[in-house]
């Protein structure tokens, strides 16, 4: 539930124009609230008039999926967002090949011990089964739509890559795209199907008797694998990522890890920072 006092400059906008263009709700979540204007249920084209106390229910949205208990790491919560330090090895969502245990079993376990419901998990953002660190969820419709549409975020990853890479920083601008339907991504031109994307990579480390480097990568784009398809294109693969050529008896898993989330909060629109450790495999080979 969401209370808003109406504020002068947005007098005689209607509800849906004022939750759509001031508070970030998207045109599918207003199919799924109710409305109270001080008090009265109204219709989302009721006028509002200023300093009216504007109260939205959102209908729960429910899910067949199962409840399955599991040891979630919960590095942050309020009453707006959950964000969990995955482990490796685990799927962050169904799929036609897995779909009996993942993270969205787990989150719905959890929600279901707090709320008495089963609700569908809202993913903001999504991470490889092999890749570690934090998954924003969001707890309501208007917290996934503010997000999306009106927050500032802003995801920090940590990777070990093989070799040493020269430069202590250097914006990748490459377009990636896949052919077919494989899972590997490429760089491809845009006129052939390639989606812009853009990381900033930043040396921490060099570790020259390990032939390693650990850098800090800075997504501005959201593309599929674009984290590891954009170290492959430089020569420098994430170490243990078998999909882009760096099988190493080092690493069970591709060295990537999200360890860093600057975010708006929704309720005081201030900027807040999460940040967490390396998990121990990464550590044990920088050791």
């Amino acid at each position: 539930m969401k209370k808003f006092i109406i504020e002068p400059q947005y007098s005689n906008y209607k509800v849906s124009q004022y939750l759509r263009e001031v508070k970030g709700y998207s045109g599918r979540s207003l199919r799924n609230i109710e409305c109270y204007l001080d008090g009265k249920r109204v219709k989302t084209t009721k006028k509002l008039r200023k300093l009216n106390r504007l109260v939205v229910k959102e209908k729960d949205k429910g899910t067949d999926m199962k409840p399955i208990k599991m040891d979630l790491n919960i590095v942050y919560e309020d009453d707006n967002i959950i964000l969990i330090d995955k482990e490796p090895y685990i799927i962050v969502h169904p799929t036609q090949k897995k779909v009996d245990k993942t993270l969205a079993h787990g989150i719905i376990y959890y929600m279901h011990e707090k709320t008495g419901k089963i609700l569908a998990p809202r993913f903001y953002n999504r991470l490889d089964m092999n890749t570690t660190g934090i998954i924003v969820v969001a707890k309501n419709a208007y917290t996934q739509a503010f997000l999306q549409d009106k927050a500032e975020v802003k995801k920090y990853y940590q990777a070990i890559v093989k070799g040493i890479v020269e430069e202590d920083e250097l914006m990748v601008e490459k377009p990636l795209g896949k052919e077919g339907d494989e899972l590997r991504r490429k760089v491809m031109l845009v006129e052939k199907g390639g989606q812009d994307a853009k990381t900033l990579v930043k040396v921490i480390k060099r570790y020259p008797e390990k032939d390693l480097t650990l850098v800090e990568l800075e997504l501005f784009t959201g593309r599929t694998h674009q984290i590891r398809a954009h170290m492959e294109s430089l020569g420098h693969p994430i170490l243990g990522d078998e999909l882009y050529g760096a099988k190493d008896v080092r690493a069970r898993r591709q060295m990537l890890h999200s360890y860093k989330l600057e975010f708006t909060n929704p309720d005081t629109l201030l900027q807040e920072t999460i940040e967490i450790e390396l998990p121990e495999d990464m550590k044990e080979i920088l050791r």
